[in-house]
This record gives structure tokens, C-alpha cells and sequence, in this order.
């Protein structure tokens, strides 16, 4: 029952470390698209 929730706990660390360098990596830039339609030449 220990070694369960050990393991439980490490995996849920684990996860949220994970999660946290993934958020520090990714960043996500939103662009204001100016127009839909295409300019015509």
C-alpha cells in the first residue's frame, strides 16, 4: 500500500514538473489577423 502511494506520489510530481517546463518553453504569440480575405494584386 506504501509503495502505491509513493509511486502515485512521484507520478504526480513528476507531472507537474513536466508541466511547468513545458510552460516556460512554449509561448504562444497571438497575431491580430488585419483582414480574412486575401488583398487583391
Amino acid at each position: 500500500m506504501i509503495v502505491i502511494l509513493a509511486s502515485l506520489a512521484l507520478v504526480a510530481v513528476f507531472a507537474n514538473i513536466q508541466r511547468l517546463r513545458r510552460g516556460q518553453i512554449e509561448t504562444v504569440v497571438m497575431v491580430p489577423a488585419t483582414s480574412t480575405t486575401p488583398q487583391p494584386r
